[in-house]
C-alpha cells in the first residue's frame, strides 16, 4: 500500500500539476499542487581526491499542496505541505519534509506555524549562489509573524522564534522556551528590493561556510532593477549582500542577472574575510534557457579560491515546475 501512495504522489502531478482545487465552494477553500523536479549531470573537483569527477546529479524531487479557507471578516486560513526526496541508499520516495505549516492572515498581518523558511532565508541573500548561503533556513518549531505593506508602503517587517524547550532542533539549547529567533524590515518599490536582517540561537548553532558554528548573524541585503519591460521579456537586476558573522568575520556578495527573450544570464561575486583565515573567494557564471515559463534549460559554475587552494563546480540541470 505504500508504494502505491509512494507512485500516486508521483503520477498525479503529472495528470494535474499546477490545477487548484475547489474543495468546498460554499466556504471558499481551495487547495492547489504544485512541485518540481530538477536533473541533470555535475563535474568538479570539490572531493576528497581533489580530481576531477563526473557523476549524475539527481538535484531535486519536490511535490507540495497548499490550500487557503475563507473564513469571514477578511481572515483567511491557510497551510502549506512541501515533500522533498533525498538520495539515500535505504529510502526511496518522497522521504523529507521541507515544509510544513499552518496560519491565519488578514488585516493584522499573518501568523504561521511549523516547519517553514526563516525571516533570516526569505529577506536576505538576494546575490548568494547556491551553495554558499549559511544561517538556519527551514528549521521546525518555527512561530512567524509578518505584516506587509505597512500603512499602504512598500515597507514590510517580519519576526520569527523557535520554541524549543526540547532541544530537538537547536541541539544543546540554553533556554526552556525558545532558543532561536531572526527579524528583519524592507522595502520592496520604484526597482529596490531591500532588506535588513539579524538572526541569532542562544548557542553557537549557525554553520559557517569555512567550518565552525556562530550564535549571530546580521546583514543587509539590496536587489535593484534599473529596467524591466512591460511584458518583462528584457529586464536587468543588480544585487549585493553584505552579512556579519559574529565571531568569525565578514561576508560579501554581489550578482547581476540579465534577461532577453527566453534566456537569462547571471554573474556574481562572493568573498569571506574570516579573522585568521586567508580570503575566501566564489566567481560564479550560469545561464538558463526557457523552453516554456514551466521547463527550463540551465548551466552553471563556480570557480572558488582560497590561498593556495583552488576548486571549481559544473552543473547541467533540465528542470520542470507544475
Amino acid at each position: 500500500m505504500r508504494n502505491h501512495l509512494t507512485l500516486l504522489m508521483f503520477v498525479l502531478p503529472t495528470v494535474v500539476g499546477g490545477t487548484t482545487f475547489a474543495a468546498d465552494k460554499d466556504s471558499g477553500s481551495s487547495a492547489t499542487l504544485y512541485g518540481s523536479i530538477s536533473q541533470g549531470v555535475v563535474v568538479t573537483d570539490r572531493n576528497k581526491e581533489e580530481k576531477t569527477r563526473a557523476d549524475y546529479l539527481s538535484d531535486h524531487v519536490r511535490v507540495g499542496i497548499k490550500g487557503e479557507e475563507a473564513l469571514g471578516n477578511g481572515l483567511q486560513a491557510f497551510f502549506n505541505i512541501h515533500m522533498t526526496h533525498k538520495e539515500k541508499k535505504e529510502s526511496s520516495g518522497l522521504n523529507g519534509l521541507r515544509e510544513a505549516y499552518i496560519g491565519l492572515k488578514g488585516n493584522f498581518g499573518k501568523l504561521t506555524l511549523g516547519r517553514q523558511a526563516t525571516v533570516w532565508k526569505s529577506y536576505m541573500g538576494k546575490s548568494v549562489f547556491d551553495d554558499a548561503a549559511i544561517g538556519l533556513a527551514r528549521p521546525g518549531k518555527v512561530i512567524r509573524y509578518d505584516l506587509d505593506k505597512i500603512g499602504g508602503s512598500g515597507f514590510k517587517f517580519a519576526v520569527d522564534g523557535i520554541l524549543d524547550g526540547t532541544h530537538e532542533v537547536i541541539k544543546g539549547g540554553k533556554t526552556r522556551a525558545f532558543n532561536a529567533y531572526d527579524a528583519a524590515i524592507g522595502y520592496k518599490g520604484h526597482g529596490l528590493d531591500t532588506s535588513l536582517g539579524y538572526q541569532r540561537t542562544s548557542v553557537d548553532a549557525i554553520e559557517t561556510e569555512l567550518g565552525g558554528k556562530t550564535n549571530e548573524i546580521i546583514g543587509a541585503s539590496i536587489a535593484y532593477t534599473p529596467f524591466e519591460n512591460k511584458d518583462k521579456k528584457q529586464s536587468l537586476e543588480l544585487a549585493f549582500d553584505y552579512q556579519h558573522h559574529a565571531s568569525f568575520g565578514n561576508f560579501f556578495a554581489t550578482s547581476a542577472d540579465y534577461s532577453f527573450g527566453p534566456q537569462k544570464l547571471r554573474a556574481g561575486w562572493e568573498m569571506l574575510d574570516y579573522d585568521k583565515q586567508k580570503n575566501w573567494q566564489q566567481f560564479h557564471l550560469g545561464h538558463r534557457y526557457y523552453f516554456s515559463k514551466r521547463t527550463f534549460a540551465e548551466v552553471k559554475g563556480a570557480y572558488r579560491t582560497q590561498g593556495d587552494e583552488h576548486s571549481y563546480l559544473t552543473k547541467i540541470l533540465l528542470r520542470h515546475e507544475f
